[in-house]
């Protein structure tokens, strides 16, 4: 079989299905210069023959051809392959089933250069005259020195016997023949005579009109031929209808038109620049902005017309993210020839085109009214939140002005009940005692309806029995009644007991509310109060309660109004009946707290009916009902305990030691913060009763300084706050320098006995807030020296570094930056936290978050989000100071770090 493949006149190639080669001959080898023999060729991958010996040798993608041919599996038929050394092959291919199924591939290949190089140039002359002549998309005309047609083509004229007549004629026979106009043969004269005079080509474009009534432009061109002696022997001319050009180009010139408006006439600031940020074209919106024209811009760089302080920021940043990345927004700030600073928000893309160097294509908006809108709302905001806490603090000024004076007529009416009194004076006390509870409810009622508008009112669900809490509520309201002869009736629809899940004290003060107002509204008849249950599955009921007087009733133009703020039902009422208008305002807010509803039906002279709604949890397993206690102090003993009472208010100060001394405490006073701190420096006291206003150093203040006493018995006196100011949120002030617990004034017997005994077993809500703030406190780790290199670093510079990409000064300059700017905003969170600005706190954890994530200082990354949500939100007070110093800490350490890494000052 080999000697039969030597003796072939043309190469063998077989492979199998793997490209390995299975049988070849000498004249393959041969053919390609390849150094092997047949035999040594066997079980070679055809693949690797191809790449080493033939593709070198072939002009073309010989490897992906021959792919493409087997993947195709229909045979080739002399298939000419052109060789680099001039040579051609004749190429064929058989696909070829082996007796296994599987698939062979034949191929024959044969040097044929001479034979089709002379049928080539054979071929090729042929062609040339009937493509020229027959099958040219353009119109070819030959004509002679003297403008006589000595052929045209088809294209030219269709009709052949036409095209056989204009043989020997001239374009005017042509136009009188078909009656067009002759100026078409004289311009087309003219331009033969010039080429003829010239000696060069001539092209020109022709508008013809066909029949039809179209119009047609064709492209014509006339070139003279001249022989040896520099004679012109013809003239060959041309046409070409290029109608579908001249739509393009239209539509081109068009669409051209267009983007050029809209470069030119866009409100949008357009522009691009090179990757180094020279601008190369700007439109008009960007130089209306600035006030430079577009010579003065292009070839700048942008970086010439921005905010001086945005100068590292493009170079660092901007211009470094287009090296990863194809788009970059953000705001940049532009500063015009008059120095207006003016903000863009961009969103720029890189673009990269085939051969052409990439550029930048920047589209922005002037968005300085918006920041300046931004900008006012924020001191809006502002001076919005200063005017509520003006008004915060006018609430607690308020409160403690008249709590305090209400806190000793109280007190002293309560000493006068335990001595010997005429039933005159006994009249004249009740006086006193009334007027003062209806001043105290005034100021509680005010509070209550600003603590519920801010969002400050919490909702408990405790267990309780809503029906003896119904009936301990009727009961204080019977004496009243039976005062006026008006009856008191409960028709209780449920039963003796229901235990609910709730808050009892919201659900006291609705009725409360509902109960005074009946009473205050009713000469005469009687009050009837329902109970029903209007709902209940098995894991709620809902309870439906109304009172229903037998009043002066309300008229019906004013019932939709009787639910706001300070709103009674006439000018009358209030002068007659007194109150704030807040009552029914406050009741309406409580029910919907509680995911209830209120409504009233009235008629005047007739009575009221107020009717609510509201659903509750039914008690679980766990869930206990507290017994009924009396208000008076419990049967727990204080013992001996020494006392210190700081009170600047004398009958406040009476009051107190009255109680104390009544329990048998021993009991010192001062008259101010300063006292008290010396008291405290100089004796031993079991528990002090601090007043939060007092003269020369207020009862915070001398708490704090209490708590960092260095005899540590002084040091941990529990210290309970006595305080006037009865809004919330004061009580982080007091956990924040130390405190135990608080006491809001006017306080009964029992109240005091209960907070003393709560303080001194470290037990309730305030004390476990206090002991977990000093655990957390001694938890965190707040170095006292300055750092040496011994000290792990608390920052990583890794991601820096990849900013940077082999930068050192952005580097040091970026180091400089967190240096001079991050302690500083720190040092004002602090200051922030020691006031219980919350709101500014995590504004500033907000503010340095990036910076201390980019400079991987990990160790504070959950405080920094802690501090920005629970401040935000103001939950958790309690555990946010301590974490601010945390963060103090490590920004503090890290920053001498730095110093001494760098060599910075």
């Amino acid at each position: 079989m080999q000697e039969v493949l030597s003796n072939l006149p043309s190469a063998i190639l077989l492979e199998d299905e793997q490209r390995n080669i299975l049988l070849t001959n000498q004249r393959f080898c041969d053919l390609f210069n390849i150094p092997f023999t047949p035999a040594e060729l066997q079980d070679y991958q055809s693949i690797d023959l191809v790449r080493q010996f033939i593709q070198p040798l072939v002009s073309r993608d010989f490897f992906r051809e021959s792919h493409a041919i087997i993947k195709a599996q229909v045979p080739v038929k002399d298939e000419h392959i052109r060789l680099t050394d001039n040579r051609v092959l004749v190429r064929d291919y058989t696909p070829v089933k082996a007796g296994d199924g599987s698939d062979l591939h034949l191929w024959v290949m044969k040097d044929e250069t001479v034979e089709i190089r002379a049928r080539e140039e054979a071929e090729a002359k042929r062609l040339f005259y009937e493509d020229v002549l027959n099958n040219l998309p353009s119109d070819i005309a030959v004509f002679s020195p003297h403008h006589e047609y000595l052929f045209l083509n088809p294209v030219a004229i269709r009709d052949p016997e036409l095209r056989k007549w204009m043989i020997g004629k001239t374009d005017e026979d042509y136009c009188r023949l078909k009656g067009k106009d002759l100026s078409i043969a004289e311009t087309r004269k003219k331009i033969y005579e010039n080429a003829r005079a010239s000696k060069k080509g001539i092209e020109w474009e022709e508008l013809l009109v066909t029949r039809g009534g179209q119009e047609e432009y064709h492209l014509r061109r006339m070139s003279p031929i001249y022989n040896e002696q520099g004679e012109m022997k013809m003239l060959i001319g041309y046409g070409l209808n290029i109608n579908e050009r001249k739509k393009f180009e239209h539509q081109i010139q068009l669409s051209e038109k267009r983007y050029r408006d809209l470069f030119n006439y866009s409100k949008a600031i357009i522009f691009t620049h090179d990757l180094e940020g020279k601008l190369l074209t700007v439109n008009p919106a960007l130089c209306e902005r600035t006030g430079f024209t577009q010579d003065e811009l292009i070839g700048k760089s942008l970086k010439q017309i921005l905010y001086s302080e945005d100068h590292i920021t493009f170079d660092a940043i901007y211009l470094k993210e287009f090296e990863m990345e194809t788009k970059a927004r953000g705001i940049f700030r532009i500063l015009n020839r008059d120095g207006r600073k003016i903000y863009c928000l961009y969103e720029n893309f890189k673009v990269s085109e085939k051969g052409e160097a990439p550029y930048i294509i920047g589209f922005a908006q002037d968005v300085t009214e918006r920041i300046k809108a931004e900008e006012e709302l924020k001191e809006a905001k502002r001076l919005t939140e200063e005017t509520a806490k003006v008004k915060e603090v006018f609430l607690a000024n308020m409160s403690h002005e008249i709590r305090t004076p209400m806190n000793g007529i109280i007190g002293i009416s309560n000493m006068l009940e335990k001595t010997e009194l005429q039933p005159e004076q006994k009249n004249y006390l009740k006086i006193i005692n009334d007027s003062a509870k209806t001043l105290l409810n005034i100021i509680n009622d005010v509070l209550d309806i600003e603590k519920i508008s801010s969002g400050e009112v919490q909702i408990e669900s405790i267990p309780f029995d809503l029906i003896s809490t119904t009936n301990s509520l009727i009961r204080l309201f019977e004496y009243t009644g039976k005062e006026k002869n008006v009856d008191f009736v409960f028709n209780n629809q449920i039963g003796d007991y229901l235990p609910i899940c709730g808050d009892p004290t919201r659900f006291s003060q609705v009725m409360n509310n509902l109960l005074s107002n009946a009473i205050k509204f009713t000469p005469k008849g009687a009050i009837t109060v329902n109970a029903l249950i209007r709902e209940e599955t098995e894991e709620d009921l809902t309870v439906e309660f109304s009172v229903q007087d037998t009043g002066i009733g309300i008229e019906e133009d004013k019932l939709i109004k009787i639910f706001k703020p300070y709103i009674q039902a006439s000018p009358e009422t209030a002068r007659k009946y007194g109150g704030t208008g807040l009552g029914l305002a406050i009741t309406k807010n409580l029910i919907e707290l509680q995911k209830g509803s209120i409504w009233v039906q009235s008629k005047p002279n007739h009575g009221s009916k107020f009717t609510f709604t509201i659903t509750y949890r039914k008690p679980g397993k766990d869930d206990i009902i507290p017994a009924e206690t009396e208000d008076k102090p419990g049967k727990i003993e204080l013992g001996k305990l020494k006392v210190l009472l700081a009170e600047d208010n004398q009958v406040n100060q009476m009051l107190a030691l009255n109680i104390l001394n009544y329990w048998g405490l021993e009991c010192k006073t001062a008259m101010t913060g300063v006292e008290a701190l010396q008291l405290a420096k100089e004796e031993d006291f079991d528990v002090i009763l601090m007043d939060i206003q007092m003269p020369e150093k207020s009862g915070l203040e001398a708490a704090a300084e209490i708590r960092k006493l260095d005899d540590p018995k002084k040091r941990d006196t529990p210290i309970i706050a006595l305080t006037a100011i009865a809004l919330k949120g004061e009580e982080q002030k007091y956990i924040a320098v130390g405190m135990d617990d608080f006491l809001t004034k006017p306080f009964k017997e029992k109240a005091l006995h209960d907070v003393i005994s709560r303080v001194l077993k470290h037990e309730g809500a305030f004390g476990r807030a206090f002991a977990e703030r000093e655990q957390t406190l001694a938890a965190v780790d707040v170095p006292e020296t300055v750092p040496t290199s011994t000290v792990d670093k608390v920052y990583d510079m890794k991601n820096v570094n990849e900013l940077a990409r082999g930068s050192e000064d952005f580097v040091v300059t970026l180091t400089k930056i967190f240096i001079d700017t991050i302690p500083a905003t720190v040092a004002e969170m602090k200051k922030a936290a020691e006031v219980q600005d919350w709101d500014t706190v995590s504004k500033m954890a907000h503010k340095i978050k990036p910076t201390l994530e980019t400079m991987c200082i990990d160790s504070v990354k959950d405080d920094i989000r802690t501090l920005e949500t629970d401040g935000r939100k103001k939950i958790n007070l309690e555990a946010l100071f301590p974490l601010v110093l945390k963060v103090e800490a490590v920004v503090n350490l890290a920053t001498e770090q730095l110093k001494q890494e760098y060599s910075l000052t």
